[in-house]
């Protein structure tokens, strides 16, 4: 018996909007599927096009053959940081790591779950608007690396992954839709929450769409971008400052055992107000100096990491006027544990085991020494220093902000009251604000878009939806369909344009075809008319016969219909020609009146008509 056809009304509520609000938020287009049995994923051809039915057939958990996955179109409203269950961050603390790293950038609202049975974990991250899909990698990307993660397949993996087959090249990286089998809400240290197999469609779209709606505004994305750049330039700042400082003034080395405290502190002591023109407050002078050293020259014996990575991170919060080097206090923490690994890679001098061998030892005590404060101010909201923007300006903003909120509303008057539809290509045109300024005042104009659109698209009638019934479990592993919903006469005229040019496509191929076959017998019969007059052995026919079919050979190369046939009637030409070379010259050949009219006629005889065989 055939299976039964998915039916929408059956899994989800007629009118449920919260279902195209969720087929709205992934690229139809080059899907990845798979068996649920299988271990890797397929990937479907570019141009096929993934169906609303598939896609909530995956999310009622009904689909009858495959798990469903989609790759990133040009822009897209969520983010995924993918962490298998294999990882070395698939725990607690390394997530909350992550966590914290993006909550620095500006994404603060982040959603776990795990993607299926085997474990694995899904960080979205959702924005209430589409953004560049590439750009938004870009910037995750870089912010975690700039963190310290590694990005790597198995390890942590970053959508959207957005290929460039414009150029030949890959698709992209596909990612499993939520909601299907396995699929888990979970807190955020990692523990199940809700089981996606133990709730019902409705209530999983509900609790799946209550997070979407959570979603981080082009604001909070602007923001991230300028975190990331912010990150980048400090250590690219840094880099190049550590590269300098030997290069800078003397090396100031203190050794690290004395025997008399007191002469090493006021010898540290005096070089740090020579340096800064007194002592800063909190500093400790021989840690500073050590530091500095440090910095200078590296590792000079075994069992100085630990000591090296105390000072250096003593010497570069308070900074060193004499290089250049600009203080990394509080807020700099990630600043400054660059600047350590930085020294400690390149200086080490083949000291330290810890370093040779790559030990993420090393690098965890970095990053506790850059994190330390003092009691005192432990538990406070430590933030970097941020230059203050006058008062004239702000203000000026100000002023600028409400002039552009008033010709935004204007504009949206305009179009309300024409009732006719905009994009923001046309407010930017009518206004002459910027996209930036309108995305800003979207509040101005998004409620008056969508309304206005509704209006226009409420007259589609609902027999041409393709959802409903329009896919077969029987057909083939995943049916595809292109077509698009339109109102029935725009598709009549499709068709008589579609068969109008059909029609004009079929003359062109008959008249080709027409050509094709004349040339054909053209070339057959041209063939044909030359075997006709040519003997089989020229050496058995007369002289004069011979001479006579040499210029009907000569004038039938212009007739010739193509390369081939003109090169096997030039080589008749030459065996004709090689003959009459090797008989005997006539110096004077005496032609009477009868025989002149006998050859003639012989000629005529020669052009229309040769027998295959000599003459008796």
């Amino acid at each position: 018996m055939p299976a039964e056809r998915f039916c929408r009304e059956k899994f989800y509520p007629k009118g449920y909007s919260a279902v195209g609000q969720y087929l709205s938020l992934f690229h139809r287009y080059g899907y990845i599927y798979k068996r649920p049995t299988d271990e890797f994923w397929l990937s479907a051809k570019e141009h096929y096009q993934l169906t609303d039915s598939e896609i909530l057939k995956a999310a009622a958990c009904v689909h009858p053959k495959h798990l469903l996955g989609a790759r990133a179109g040009q822009a897209t409203r969520f983010g995924v940081l993918d962490i298998d269950v294999g990882s070395k961050y698939h725990n607690e603390k390394h997530l909350a790591k992550i966590q914290d790293a993006l909550a620095d950038a500006g994404i603060v609202e982040t959603f776990l779950y795990r993607s299926s049975h085997s474990g694995g974990w899904h960080l979205y991250i959702f924005f209430d608007e589409p953004v560049s899909s590439r750009d938004l990698r870009n910037q995750l990307v870089q912010l975690l690396r700039l963190n310290g993660f590694d990005i790597a397949a198995g390890t942590l993996e970053v959508f959207p992954a957005p290929g460039d087959s414009r150029r030949g090249g890959s698709l992209g990286n596909g990612l499993r839709l939520p909601l299907q089998p396995g699929f888990a809400w979970l807190d955020r240290t990692g523990e199940v929450l809700m089981e996606r197999d133990c709730i019902g469609p409705v209530p999983a779209l509900d609790s799946f769409m209550r997070d979407v709606s959570c979603g981080h505004s082009r604001h909070d994305f602007h923001q991230l971008k300028a975190t990331v750049a912010r990150l980048t330039e400090s250590q690219e700042r840094i880099t190049a400052q550590m590269s300098q400082i030997n290069t800078k003034g003397e090396c100031v080395v203190v050794p690290f055992k004395r025997p008399d405290r007191i002469q090493t502190d006021r010898y540290a002591s005096d070089i740090v107000k020579g340096v800064f023109q007194g002592l800063p407050p909190g500093i400790i002078a021989e840690r500073w100096v050590a530091g500095r050293n440090f910095a200078q020259v590296g590792l000079t014996g075994e069992s100085q990491r630990a000591e090296a990575t105390t000072s250096l991170s003593h010497y570069l919060f308070y900074g060193d006027p004499e290089h250049e080097l600009l203080p990394l206090g509080y807020g700099y923490e990630t600043e400054r544990q660059w600047a350590i690994e930085k020294i400690l890679a390149d200086k080490h001098n083949g000291l330290s085991k810890e370093i040779n061998r790559g030990r993420a030892d090393a690098i965890a005590q970095i990053g506790r020494a850059a994190a330390w404060v003092p009691p005192e101010r432990r538990g406070q909201n430590i933030t970097p220093f941020v230059r203050t923007i006058p008062i004239a300006w702000q203000r000026n903003s100000a002023n600028l902000k409400t002039a552009a909120a008033k010709k935004i509303a204007a504009a949206v008057a305009d179009f309300e009251e024409f009732d006719q539809t905009f994009s923001v290509r046309d407010l930017q045109l009518k206004t002459g604000c910027s996209n930036k300024t309108l995305y800003k005042h979207q509040q101005l104009w998004k409620p008056a878009q969508t309304d206005i659109q509704n209006r226009r698209l409420a007259a589609v009638t609902p027999e041409y939806n393709v959802v409903v019934g329009a896919d077969s479990q029987e057909i083939g592993a995943l049916p595809q369909s292109i077509q698009k919903n339109m109102p029935p006469g725009r598709l009549a005229a499709r068709r008589i344009i579609h068969e109008i040019k059909m029609r004009a496509l079929r003359d062109k191929l008959d008249l080709k075809n027409q050509v094709t076959r004349t040339r054909n017998k053209w070339d057959k019969s041209w063939r044909k008319d030359i075997d006709k007059i040519t003997p089989d052995n020229f050496v058995q026919v007369d002289t004069k016969k011979l001479r006579a079919l040499l210029p009907v050979y000569l004038s039938a190369i212009g007739r010739s219909p193509d390369y081939e046939s003109e090169t096997w009637l030039r080589g008749l030409i030459t065996q004709l020609r090689a003959e009459l070379d090797s008989r005997p010259h006539q110096l004077h050949v005496v032609v009477s009146e009868s025989d002149e009219c006998g050859f003639d006629a012989f000629f005529e005889a020669v052009t229309l008509d040769v027998e295959s065989k000599p003459p008796p």
